[in-house]
């Protein structure tokens, strides 16, 4: 119930606050956050492993820290390069105005929530957010829709347009077994197996167990 009180909430205050701006300018918003979500969520983790190298007290943190991090330094780099590109905005008809505008201030809230919920699975909360009262066993007791949808995406696109080589200098060594499918075309995808959700179950369990949460 919580999931969903927050996704709503998320949802009406994302549209109500970008659809004054205009069709033009939300599409260049769309563009942004979502190439800012995509860029934060495939290379969090080396930046994670570097925030560890630097202090490992606060090891449980620096996933959720890390993605957000990334997020928002791409997102403001986007933004800047995309409004010096498009000093003036483009002017339509009402009717294309009033339905593009609608349409995309949806589609952004869409992305964003897909992408916060994606990024609350890292975060240091106890399986009693997610009304969980025992560890999931099936797949379909793991997750939320936004999360899921995210992570179908991320893991397509990891074997597309994002995709890298196992073997990177700018990567840590690539953790994951290869799936059957993907054999023979190195390439660094993300969680091939479906087990991501899984993990980051076992961490709430394993944090929910600690009396505090910094480690040593």
């Amino acid at each position: 119930m919580i999931m969903i009180l927050i996704a709503f909430g998320m949802f009406v205050l994302i549209v109500a606050s970008t659809w004054w701006f205009g069709l033009w300018s939300n599409f260049i918003t769309l563009i942004n956050v979502l190439l800012a979500s995509m860029l934060a969520s495939s290379i969090y983790e080396p930046v994670a492993g570097q925030l560890l190298s630097i202090n490992r007290s606060y090891q449980r943190l620096f996933d959720f820290i890390a993605v957000w991090l990334v997020f928002c330094l791409a997102y403001f780099i986007l933004r800047g390069i995309t409004d010096v590109l498009s000093a003036y905005r483009l002017k339509f008809d009402p009717l294309t105005e009033m339905i593009g505008r609608s349409v995309l201030s949806v589609w952004i809230a869409g992305v964003f929530i897909c992408f916060s919920f994606f990024t609350m699975q890292m975060a240091p909360l106890t399986p009693a957010f997610y009304g969980r009262k025992s560890p999931a066993t099936l797949p379909s007791e793991v997750g939320t829709i936004p999360d899921k949808l995210w992570l179908a995406f991320i893991q397509s696109r990891s074997r597309g347009a994002l995709s890298a080589g196992q073997q990177s200098k700018l990567f840590p060594e690539y953790r994951y077994t290869e799936h059957p499918d993907d054999a023979g075309q190195n390439k660094r995808v993300f969680d091939p197996h479906g087990n991501w959700l899984f993990d980051m179950e076992a961490r709430r369990w394993n944090l929910s167990k600690q009396t505090k949460l910094r480690g040593n």
